[in-house]
């Protein structure tokens, strides 16, 4: 079918491009970034927040005493979580499971991939600490309703928020049905309000019904992969689904060598009658923080950005934004400039 309609011709270019440009080695290259997980020796529920350049699992997991991985990959059951991990638990249907080359039992894996944004089930012959260098891909909230969910989220490695502040602007969520992995058995949380979230961790959580809930701060784009910061502008919209009020922080982080020169577009008006003028207010280079005021309840914030053309030395500059909440929350997202133009 031919496609007449300019304006839908126009769209789908630009979705093409949005995709090529994300997807490009010098993107990957500049929005990396190293996740540290503590794993204890035995079995371990860990929540992968970057991608490895190399997906493969023996090259994910060479080096490490790691020996078998598994994702959760269909939500067949709801009460998979319920038995011992070691328990004939990959018989069970929706798993995927990886054994190391060593193991008798490594013809029969099935897992062939390593992702971020994916919770796995780890064991360790020994504990050691786990650096993870991968890139960084924007999280999507994808509920599967009307059942317990294997999810982890990013949160501050030493000022975590705990289960019932993270999920208290939630109703689909039922903080009495959430489930952690310790000492290798799954233990009901009985005290949400008392227990802390931690760095790294997966777990399970009962979805009553439909949810895109994406945790106390939702970081909207105008592309899913991101930020696209043209001349013309891009923004992130930051909304509040707690019901009190959230401080958020923005932070410019250069994982690569070309950074993304921003700035951040303020409205001014010099008289009652004369129209709006934006003036681009220029960040720093490299790494910076800013701090934004508090949302209240229920309420959002725009966040107008461009990328300074004039300042980027390559036609495509990329790094990461962090945005963290004084609830120990983060979100991690790539931004990439494009200079449209060479100039000459």
């Amino acid at each position: 079918m031919q496609i007449r309609n300019t304006s839908m011709q126009k769209l789908l270019l630009l979705l093409l491009l949005t995709v090529a440009i994300f997807c490009s080695p010098v993107v990957h290259a500049d929005t990396v970034r190293t996740q540290t997980i503590e794993i204890e020796e035995g079995w371990n529920a860990v929540y992968l927040e970057v991608g490895p350049a190399e997906p493969e699992p023996a090259t994910v997991f060479e080096e490490t005493p790691i020996d078998i991985a598994a994702a959760y990959l269909t939500p067949d059951s709801s009460a998979q979580f319920v038995i011992n991990p070691g328990a004939d638990l990959f018989r069970q249907t929706g798993w995927a499971v990886w054994y190391a080359g060593d193991r008798p039992d490594s013809f029969l894996k099935t897992l062939h991939a390593i992702l971020g944004q994916q919770a796995y089930l780890i064991h360790s012959k020994a504990a050691f600490t786990w650096r993870v260098t991968g890139t960084v891909e924007k999280a999507e909230a994808n509920w599967q309703p009307d059942a317990y969910n294997f999810v982890g989220f990013s949160v501050d490695a030493v000022a975590a928020p705990t289960f019932s502040q993270f999920f208290a602007g939630s109703e689909a969520h039922d903080q009495g049905r959430i489930y952690r992995l310790v000492n290798g058995a799954w233990k009901k949380v009985t005290v949400p309000d008392g227990e802390n979230m931690r760095s790294g961790e997966a777990f399970w959580v009962y979805c009553d019904g439909s949810s895109d809930y994406p945790g106390p701060l939702g970081v909207e784009t105008t592309s899913r992969f991101g930020v696209m910061a043209l001349s013309a502008g891009a923004e992130l919209v930051l909304r509040n689904e707690t019901p009190h009020p959230v401080t958020p922080t923005l932070e410019h982080v250069a994982s690569g060598t070309n950074s993304v020169p921003l700035a951040v577009i303020i409205q001014a008006v010099s008289a009652t009658n004369d129209p709006i003028k934006q003036v681009a207010a220029a960040f720093p280079d490299g790494n910076w923080t800013q701090d934004l005021p508090a949302l209240e309840a229920g309420t959002a914030l725009r966040v107008p950005l461009t990328a300074r053309v004039e300042d980027m030395t390559e036609v495509i500059h990329a790094s990461l934004l962090k945005i963290s909440t004084d609830l120990g929350t983060e979100v991690w997202i790539p931004v990439v400039g494009i200079r449209e133009s060479s100039g000459e």
